[in-house]
């Protein structure tokens, strides 16, 4: 304990005079004649006890009530604890939004607003404020003093942005590795905020201060999807969609826009508390169609629309050139879907060379051995992009292989394995099974294989295994190479080496195989931390992104075969974008908000796991938190009470007990 004003303590030698004036009673004693003394010696026995034990209690008062009330005029004061000071004061005020939301007080962001100044208002003016949102951005960077903060929060606006916390921690850290204050204003969103992924080694304190919304409802779209990857001109297009019902109890008006002309206009009945799929009709007039799909709810309102892009694609040219063994099982995949692709065969020993540069896809199909010609132009097709298949037949003539191989950094043919395995692995991330999966894998059915050529192992980087056998030997690998996908197996594909052709798998795989090509397979992208759009070849060429007052320029990577461009997290606003090579428009590019935000499930006081990370104070109770916390605790006001209550104990005293 501490004393505001120590000198004040030289008072407690007045202590001693109650002391001193009991010992000393200075009082005259009086003089009674009684005719008789022989009873005074009863009446003495009988009541120095009690006369003793008065001025005891009295003395004990006297000596408390002043020893109080100088403790008061000193003021005694404890410190707030040292382990908890600290200068640097950080608040996450999640702009989210989901704050749209309206309470009895209003909107969420609003309230979280105002609680941040009664946060920053309640520190002294000396201290150092650090300012987080969603959005990241430079001023996330620096400290402001109490007066610039509160100015800043008055400018912070809703975001299409969400953060975890374990990401809020990580930009925390980047700015201070002590460990530090860090207040949490949110409505706390189980899915955005994901406090499952908190790193355990937080050293950080964590208040979470939860801005919750009541009765809280929203109708969102969900997600937008075509059937197939080609799109015809002048034909009936089916538009599938999902409608997300969060307590809402009414019909849904629905709109579709496309190329800015209203296509569609109804109304939809929509079951309470309910995920549904819809799908609706319309006729596409061009081979771009620039689409938005549109609901009306309130308050919030970032996720009633959808924008989206409709546009045909070109046939995609394939070629298979088959050996002395032909099968039809690839053949009857491509060749009835006139549609979507121009599928060719062509025998090895009857290859129109020039027709092959013009294919898209080329498939080696069960060849013993390549002739150098062929191998030469199979080298131009890969530099010009196309994608090349190689299956193996049952008796290649391995240093061959190995050439074309060695030409791509392929890695080498070895042995012909005799043993039967099972796949058992598959890289479900890779771009052959996206939308391909729904729910859990069973090895009990996946393709078998009897013989198989061992690949030598070597340090590659444009290597990834898409079907992995029981012994780790790749069934199937992608090479990227240049601009060009390259697809490798490791055994022919005949009845008597595997059932692959049979199995599940060999369709997707396949057809995804080709339809790498089709770079608006993708109708919308999601904005996102690490987001990119996949579009055309650059060659080179410096694109920009543009949307009415936006402008960029992405940068580019190939990637599992894909051009893709980055935004780097410079895209904020849901729309239409075109990419633009000088004034040329190349592509057309939706963007949208991610619908995680829309599903509007909190966390509450009894979740364990928020519990366990930090403490959770009410908003209304914050300002009086701070301070009984993080203040000096003073006692001088319960010294006066002590010392009153005291000195009316002796008056009780005095005027009670009698002697």
């Amino acid at each position: 304990m501490i004393y505001q004003n120590p000198q004040i303590l030289y008072a407690l030698f007045a202590l001693a005079i109650p002391i001193i004036i009991h010992l000393f009673n200075f009082r005259k004693h009086e003089k009674i004649y009684f005719s008789s003394i022989r009873f005074l010696e009863e009446i003495k026995t009988k009541n120095r006890k009690k006369k003793n034990l008065r001025n005891i209690l009295i003395l004990l008062s006297r000596i408390l009530a002043l020893l109080f009330l100088i403790l008061a005029f000193a003021k005694p004061y404890i410190p707030h604890n040292n382990e908890n000071a600290t200068n640097n004061i950080f608040i996450y005020l999640d702009n989210s939004f989901s704050m749209n939301a309206i309470s009895e007080d209003g909107r969420l962001l609003d309230i979280a607003k105002n609680t941040s100044n009664d946060i920053i208002n309640t520190f002294p003016k000396t201290t150092k404020f650090y300012l987080l949102t969603n959005d990241f951005i430079l001023s996330n960077n620096k400290s402001f003093n109490q007066e610039k903060i509160i100015e800043e929060i008055s400018k912070i606006e809703s975001s299409g942005n969400s953060k975890t916390i374990s990401q809020i921690l990580d930009k925390k850290q980047s700015l201070s590795n002590e460990s530090e204050i860090i207040y949490i204003i949110s409505d706390l969103q189980e899915n955005s905020i994901k406090i499952d992924k908190l790193n355990s080694e937080n050293k950080n304190k964590i208040i979470y201060v939860p801005v919750i919304g009541k009765n809280i409802s929203n109708l969102s779209i969900d997600s937008v999807w075509i059937d197939g990857p080609i799109l015809l001109k002048n034909t009936n297009q089916r538009i599938n969609f999902t409608l997300n019902n969060q307590n809402v109890s009414k019909d849904v008006p629905i709109s579709l826009e496309i190329n800015n002309k209203l296509k569609i206009n109804q109304l939809l009945e929509i079951d309470k508390d309910k995920n549904q799929e819809f799908n609706i009709e319309v006729r596409l007039d061009s081979n771009i169609n620039i689409c938005k799909l549109s609901i009306e709810d309130y308050p919030i309102t970032f996720d009633n629309q959808i924008y989206f892009n409709l546009i045909k694609n070109d046939k995609i040219k394939i070629l298979s050139i088959n050996g002395e063994n032909k099968h039809n099982y690839i053949e009857r995949l491509f060749l009835n879907d006139t549609t979507n692709y121009i599928f060719k065969n062509q025998n090895l020993s009857n290859i129109n060379y020039q027709n092959l540069l013009d294919q898209e896809i080329v498939i080696l199909n069960e060849i013993n051995k390549f002739s150098s010609g062929l191998i030469e132009t199979i080298k131009k097709c890969i530099e010009n992009g196309s994608t090349l298949i190689v299956i193996p037949s049952r008796n290649i003539d391995i240093e061959n292989y190995n050439y074309l191989f060695n030409m791509f950094s392929i890695e080498n043919f070895g042995d012909k394995i005799k043993e039967t395995f099972s796949i058992n692995k598959l890289a479900e991330k890779h771009p052959l099974f996206n939308n391909v999966f729904e729910g859990e894998i069973r090895n009990s059915s996946l393709p078998t294989i009897s013989k198989y050529y061992k690949t030598k192992k070597l340090t590659s980087n444009n290597k990834k295994a898409i079907l992995t056998l029981e012994n780790n030997e790749d069934f199937l690998s992608h090479y990227n190479y240049k601009k060009s996908n390259i697809y490798v197996f490791n055994t022919c594909l005949h009845d008597s080496t595997t059932n692959f052709h049979k199995n599940a798998l060999f369709v997707p795989v396949f057809l995804n195989m080709a339809n790498t090509l089709l770079t608006s397979k993708e109708i919308y992208n999601v904005i996102s931390l690490d987001d990119y759009f996949v579009s055309v070849d650059h060659k080179n060429q410096i694109y920009n992104l543009k949307k009415e007052n936006f402008d960029i320029i992405p940068t580019t990577r190939f990637v599992n075969g894909q051009n893709r461009y980055y935004t780097n997290s410079q895209l904020q606003e849901a729309g239409h974008y075109k990419l633009f090579n000088k004034n040329i428009t190349v592509d057309h590019i939706a963007y949208n908000y991610s619908s995680k935000e829309s599903k509007l499930t909190y966390l509450n006081d009894d979740n364990k796991l928020l519990k366990s990370s930090g403490s959770t104070i009410d908003k209304k109770n914050i300002s009086g938190y701070i301070s009984e916390s993080f203040k000096d605790k003073h006692f001088w006001k319960t010294c006066i009470i002590l010392s009153l209550l005291f000195f009316g104990i002796e008056i009780l005293l005095l005027k009670l007990i009698k002697t």
